[in-house]
């Protein structure tokens, strides 16, 4: 029979390392990490809260939220791209209950058939999410529309895009010495008296930010 899904995986380069996360139509979440180049390491399924009439709008909300989680944390290159895909295999049924020693066990042949089949091609999570709940005979919940300048952008790249098409302000995070914000209309770095060298992960935001507002601003003449 098979089974109908949506993930991603996603890799961090300067770590080596890679993260992919499924979510079934019975609402399952799976999910395996690993080295990049190697066999993933299948973690133990998260399924949804028992009793629960919609679990797949709630496993979807999560699996935003980890995919979020992850670009945060380094994991910023999309190896496959967020996609709705058909699998050959067939989910492992779920218990009424599905906790403790009747919670479902790891199932490394559905991540690795959704790997072997998902499309190579960019694609964004929220059309992959609308086209699994069609699929699967539920009404697509309303997404954002798509920043301007999107296309092609990194993921980190599309959410500031996002905030700065929304009027909202890109900071650095909190610290001492050197920092910057960036609007809809300024770009501007605060340097303390001593300034301060800013740490890889801080020029990997902000170079995020700058790209997204040359982006939103758009071609201008010199």
């Amino acid at each position: 029979m098979g089974t109908t899904v949506v993930g991603f995986r996603l890799g961090w380069d300067a770590k080596g390392r890679q993260a992919t996360v499924v979510l079934t139509q019975a609402g399952v979440l799976h999910h395996s990490t690993g080295l990049l180049g190697m066999a993933p390491r299948p973690a133990r399924p998260h399924a949804p809260t028992a009793p629960d009439p919609h679990p797949v709008p709630r496993q979807a909300a999560t699996l935003r939220k980890l995919y979020a989680d992850l670009v945060d944390r380094g994991y910023s290159r999309e190896l496959i791209p967020p996609a709705c895909v058909r699998l050959d295999v067939d989910e492992h049924p779920l218990h009424a209950r599905p906790f403790g020693d009747r919670a479902p066990r790891a199932h490394p042949e559905l991540i690795d058939d959704f790997t072997g089949v998902a499309p190579a091609g960019p694609g964004s999570l929220e059309d992959a999410l609308a086209a699994f709940y069609t699929a699967i005979g539920l009404t697509p919940r309303r997404r954002a529309p798509a920043a301007p300048g999107a296309a092609g952008a990194s993921p980190a790249v599309r959410d500031a895009l996002r905030a700065l098409s929304e009027g909202r302000t890109l900071a650095s995070r909190p610290r001492r010495g050197a920092g910057w914000t960036v609007t809809t209309g300024s770009v501007r770095l605060h340097v303390g008296p001593v300034g301060a060298d800013l740490t890889h992960r801080e020029v990997a935001d902000l170079q995020a930010a700058l790209t997204a507002w040359l982006r939103h601003q758009g071609p201008r003449g010199g």
